[in-house]
């Protein structure tokens, strides 16, 4: 078939010509695939029945839709300029050099430039329609560079924009940002509950879990005997770093390699009203940069470092994890500096935790243990390590919990005194080297954290409750490898029996269903809870929960309510009397 008058265009015109409105075509195809991506995705996952395999399968195929075609005309128009180039008296070499560095620029101007100021569906549109301008004069007019040339036309005009968003039912998305690695979306849902997600499927925390999120920051700040610097690294919904920041004393920097991520964060640090209301909190400032990067070439030392808990599968987020960087963080400690890495148990597997674990304790060798709270669902472990060594000095908590300043904040976060603080705590440094073994180190040469994110995240070998089940089994409190000597012998006694309480309510947890009806509900917990209390009278954590459903019943049932109270009670009697620093 002819397509082009021979008077007016010579052969190789006439190839290049269709070659360039091919490679346009193919690029409209292959951006055309896009807006059916998540049907792909799931038909392929279908097709082959789930796990790694339909993960790896269907990535593959979106893929090959997107690029197959236009890889294909690439590679066909290449050769057809470079023998062009060669008629001409142009080496190939030279040929390629100049289709190298065109390679190269292409990732800048239209990913780092263009994506996040127009967007991916008109940076995609434009590619298409470029190629077509490419043609010669002559052949513009002809229906091979008409047809495509109007369908990149209705689709800048038809087709929504390539933003994948889940959006739960009644809910509304509040931001959406498209950056040059991810975008990043702010979700809230029918609840009101607001959701940070990057690239639509890794949830970077929530509204709902401030809770959590500001344990994160206080934990590692009271174990500091007066922190006047600190540094988080990663900063998420941004709360963790704004309650620390609560603390006047402190100054706080946080860093986050999306500068949407920051953002972001501010729908959440004003929903979380942790600096005075309706002002930004002018202690916290916020860097876009890498964190890796940042830690190794910053000149100031910090008292205390907070390192966010990184989903492994997310690009570089292992190399966070490594030998190399946990020493980085060491020698960016001041004096008495405390370092904090967080784990997200329900992300990661065990055999990564003991990788990341032992690579943790060559820099740290004296390092701990301690949850961010007794979550079932989402736990989260802290890694304690401190630049000069030594265990807690209980006296010098007892002080720091005095003279802090945001008392309320501290008793709203469920850390009233110094047993809810230091209870904390699972393991010392010889119990986290017994269970991190001899397991492989992760390292910059050899990342195994990086290695086995795809199958964590793809087929996970077990429940987030089972592995903080075993993780807690696995790791036996010893109060000797974490109290100073010279610690009170009561309270170190009192502290032991906090962590044995802690272990058996997550125990008690496990595969409890809550019931709005609290008389269902009490029947599940009553017996549990009370037995926790019996091991620990302190631990408020299975005291406070009865003493709501008492409240409760008081409305429906007052014998039940008095009879419960009367439990709750007798779980108090003969109390150690111990000092204990309990704040109003």
């Amino acid at each position: 078939m002819r397509f082009w008058n021979n008077d007016f265009l010579t052969y190789a015109q006439r190839l290049g010509d269709l070659l360039m409105a091919a490679l346009a075509t193919a690029c409209l195809s292959g951006t055309a695939s896009l807006w059916a991506a998540e049907r792909l995705r799931d038909a392929t996952q279908n097709a082959l029945g789930g796990g790694m395999t339909a993960a790896l399968g269907s990535e593959a195929m979106l893929a090959l839709c997107a690029f197959a075609l236009p890889t294909v005309a690439m590679g066909a128009l290449f050769s057809h300029l470079a023998r062009q180039a060669s008629g001409a008296g142009i080496s190939f070499g030279r040929a390629l050099g100049f289709n190298t560095l065109g390679a190269a620029a292409a990732p800048l101007v239209f990913g780092v430039l263009l994506a996040p100021w127009l967007g991916a569906k008109a940076v995609l549109l434009a590619i298409a329609l470029g190629y077509l301008a490419l043609v010669s004069r002559t052949a513009r007019l002809r229906p091979l560079v008409l047809a495509p040339a109007a369908a990149v036309l209705a689709a800048a005009i038809v087709a929504p924009r390539l933003a994948f968003v889940d959006v739960p039912e009644g809910g509304r998305i509040v931001s959406y940002a498209e950056g040059a690695t991810a975008s990043v979306s702010v979700v809230e849902d029918a609840a009101g509950v607001a959701r940070l997600r990057i690239d639509n499927h890794a949830q970077e925390g929530s509204s709902a879990t401030r809770f959590v999120d500001g344990r994160q920051a206080l934990l590692p700040m009271l174990l500091h005997p007066a922190p006047k610097r600190a540094l988080f690294l990663g900063l998420g919904t941004g709360v963790t770093a704004s309650t620390a920041a609560a603390e006047e004393a402190a100054k706080v920097d946080a860093v986050e390699l999306l500068p949407e991520v920051i953002d972001a964060s501010a729908h959440f640090t004003q929903l979380a009203q942790v600096a005075q209301p309706g002002k930004p909190n002018l202690r916290v400032h916020l860097v876009a940069a890498d964190a890796r990067r940042y830690v190794k070439t910053a000149t100031t030392h910090y008292d205390v470092i907070v390192a966010d808990n990184f989903h492994p599968a997310r690009s570089g987020s292992g190399a966070l994890y490594t030998v190399e960087h946990f020493e980085a963080v060491r020698a960016r400690l001041a004096g008495h500096g405390l370092f904090c890495q967080w784990l997200p148990l329900h992300q990661l597997d065990l055999s990564t935790v003991r990788s990341i674990v032992r690579s943790f304790l060559v820099a740290f060798p004296e390092g701990a243990a301690l949850l961010a709270s007794n979550s079932l669902q989402t736990p989260v472990l802290g890694l304690i390590g401190r630049a000069e060594g030594g265990r807690i000095d209980v006296i010098a908590v007892r002080e720091r919990l005095r003279t802090m300043r945001s008392t309320e904040a501290l008793a709203a976060y469920g850390l009233d005194d110094e047993l809810a603080l230091l209870g904390s705590f699972v393991a010392g440094p010889s119990s986290l080297a017994r269970f991190a073994g001899d397991a492989e180190l992760n390292t910059d040469d050899r990342p195994v954290v990086a290695y086995r994110a795809p199958r964590i995240t793809y087929v996970p070998d077990s429940l987030p409750e089972e592995r903080l089940s075993t993780l807690l089994h696995a790791l036996p409190f010893d109060k000797h490898e974490l109290l100073a000597a010279g610690t009170d012998a009561a309270f170190a006694q009192r502290l032991a029996a906090y962590a044995a309480a802690r272990d058996a309510f997550i125990e008690a947890g496990r595969g409890v269903v809550p019931s709005g009806d609290v008389r269902s509900m009490l029947a599940r917990v009553r017996q549990p809870l009370l037995a926790v209390l019996r091991i620990s009278p302190d631990f408020s954590p299975a005291y406070d929960p009865l003493l709501r459903m008492a409240g409760a019943l008081d409305r429906v049932d007052p014998s039940a309510a008095a009879a419960l109270r009367a439990d709750l009670a007798s779980t108090q009697r003969g109390r150690a009397q111990t000092p204990v620093v309990a704040l109003p």
